[in-house]
């Protein structure tokens, strides 16, 4: 990855040399270009004006040295040439001619005696007929167009060179500056999964930004609590499936065994004992069904909703309530006030349920009370009931996997479950019970569920 960006990199540092080198190119060209049309035009008035002294088979020498004049102030030095070759007039008789003072100031703007070069030929001609041919060369001074154009390219190469290296060398240490600071964080996470494929799920990655590189981070760490909650799970259950199926499997075959043997002559009763553990097995599987439910609910963690709590405890009490008067039990909110939250509601909704039925089922006369509230930027939902309650070295257990008391006759997996869903939304669950006065379940959650989650 770091090798592919640093290329990347250094493709883009030839792509804008080769674009400087263009760029010269082109510039260079159009400014020959423009300096030889400039020349072009110069001596075509030259050129006109030097035709325009011949008239009706005669040179006019006065206005042939006038011309010569501007020329030479053109930056020509240039030769007239009658048809027989014969030289008429030139840039050397011209400043000749002219006044002391006048040479001293057009010896300072140029001076033909410097010029060097070959005379470039054109032929002068008169209603189509040549009458001679005017010699020209550029002269050579300080501020002649030719060192103007040397200058200018001069200048533009510098300037190419300089920008190329400012910006070239910029470029190569931007590459190995970003190809290190894009490629380390891909370097931790390629490390981060060779941890996780040696089957170690405790390894996460820090998220220091909130870009893409952030989101791919949290991504992977939720990944890797996954799994390694997965592990646990797998472990955990094995361990538990194993020590829950041994004894009414060993009790189930002890049963057939006497059966077969003749050891229990009422085969009624051994046929009863083996349903009973057959019932036992099927509320195994449910329990393992309720875990697998709870497991999937940690992934599905982004059901997030705007509800009226006491609405909400409502229709979740309206569910429970044949359960509870089958029981002659009375289930009752307690609050009257308006609290809206921002909450996973089907989380929730699996927490309450779980534990107004362990109420329910631990309750054998009295009423089960609802009550709600906030604190902060967080709420509570506390469930009260009258039943046996818990001994006090068990409320630490309570909330452990296949944990059950000496008198429950279920699996030991709903406050389980409650308590994992809670810490997946960033909530809490406390319990309060006196043995034979009964118990209170305090849940705890954040109202904005999902900037909770986020941070």
């Amino acid at each position: 990855m770091r090798n592919k960006l640093f290329f990347a990199f250094l493709a883009v540092v030839l792509t804008a040399l080769l674009s400087n080198l263009l760029y010269e190119y082109f510039v260079t060209r159009d400014f020959e270009d423009y300096v030889s049309g400039a020349r072009e035009d110069k001596l075509y008035w030259v050129l006109a004006s030097v035709e325009g002294g011949y008239e009706k088979g005669q040179w006019d020498l006065v206005d042939l040295h006038d011309t010569i004049h501007w020329a030479i102030m053109l930056g020509f030095d240039v030769k007239v040439l009658d048809s027989e070759k014969k030289e008429l007039a030139n840039s050397d008789m011209v400043v000749g001619m002219l006044s002391p003072s006048m040479k001293r100031r057009m010896k300072n703007i140029v001076d033909i005696k410097t010029t060097t070069g070959d005379f470039e030929p054109f032929p002068l001609y008169y209603q189509g007929t040549e009458i001679g041919t005017l010699l020209a060369r550029e002269i050579d001074r300080p501020s002649s167009v030719i060192r103007k154009e040397m200058l200018f390219k001069k200048r533009g190469k510098e300037f190419l060179v300089m920008s190329f290296a400012i910006a070239g060398g910029g470029a190569i240490l931007l590459s190995v500056f970003f190809t290190r600071f894009l490629s380390l964080p891909l370097k931790k996470m390629r490390d981060a999964v060779d941890t996780m494929a040696h089957r170690d799920f405790s390894v996460r990655l820090p998220v220091t930004a909130h870009d893409e590189m952030g989101s791919l981070s949290e991504s992977f760490n939720f990944m890797a609590e996954a799994l390694e909650r997965e592990e646990a799970l797998r472990k955990h259950l094995t361990s538990n499936i194993a020590h829950e199926l041994r004894t009414p499997l060993s009790i189930m075959k002890a049963n057939v065994e006497a059966i077969l043997d003749g050891v229990i002559e009422d085969k009624d009763r051994g046929i009863k004992n083996i349903q009973a553990e057959v019932e036992k097995l099927i509320s195994l599987v449910l329990g393992i069904e309720d875990i697998t439910k709870a497991e999937a609910s940690f992934f599905a963690r982004k059901d997030y909703k705007m509800v009226e709590l006491r609405d909400f405890l409502s229709n979740i009490v309206q569910k429970m309530n044949p359960l509870a008067s089958a029981k002659g039990l009375e289930m009752m909110i307690t609050e009257t006030k308006d609290l809206s939250v921002y909450t996973d509601t089907d989380k929730l909704e699996r927490i309450l349920q779980n534990i107004f039925s362990n109420a329910i089922k631990h309750t054998k006369k009295g009423r089960i009370s609802i009550s709600y509230g906030s604190g902060g930027d967080m709420f509570f939902i506390r469930v009260s009931d009258s039943g046996a309650g818990i001994e006090r070295n068990a409320l630490e257990l309570i909330f452990r996997r296949f944990y059950h008391g000496a008198d429950s006759t279920g699996l030991g997996l709903g406050l389980s479950i409650v308590k994992e869903l809670l810490e997946v939304m960033g909530g809490s669950i406390e319990v309060e019970s006196k043995r034979g006065e009964g118990s209170t379940f305090t849940v705890r959650l954040p109202k904005d569920q999902e900037l909770r989650t986020k941070n």
